[in-house]
């Protein structure tokens, strides 16, 4: 009786840690992609080209502040998706999948230097 409570409770908690170590895998490399926009190593003697938006190294502070705002809003899709993953596996999806959106959208909105993606 007891063995079948404890895997009972090892079932329902599997979706919540496999959808939350997914998300955060998601976010790690989400936030370094979007910091290596935002603050790349360039060498000092690369010549910016004139183009908009301008390439990684040559926006100067710019992407500093949509990375800052996005790093916190991916962090806290990561954090959800551990909340969402306790509903079960469609709850664990769902976590997952707005991580990867946010991600997505944090890194094209860093990339646009844009605080808001749609702006």
């Amino acid at each position: 009786m007891m063995t079948e409570t404890d895997d009972r409770a090892t079932r329902a908690r599997t979706p919540m840690w496999v959808g939350g170590a997914v998300s955060i895998g998601i976010a790690v490399v989400a936030c370094v992609m979007i910091w290596g926009l935002a603050l790349p190593v360039t060498p000092p003697s690369a010549v910016c080209p004139a183009i908009y938006p301008p390439t990684a190294g040559c926006a100067g502070d710019a992407r500093v502040l949509p990375a800052s705002v996005w790093t916190v809003l991916i962090a806290g899709a990561a954090a959800t998706a551990f909340g969402l993953g306790r509903r079960g596996w469609w709850g664990a999806v769902a976590g997952v999948a707005i991580t990867g959106i946010i991600a997505v959208a944090g890194y094209l909105a860093t990339w646009r230097m844009s605080v808001l993606f749609f702006v």
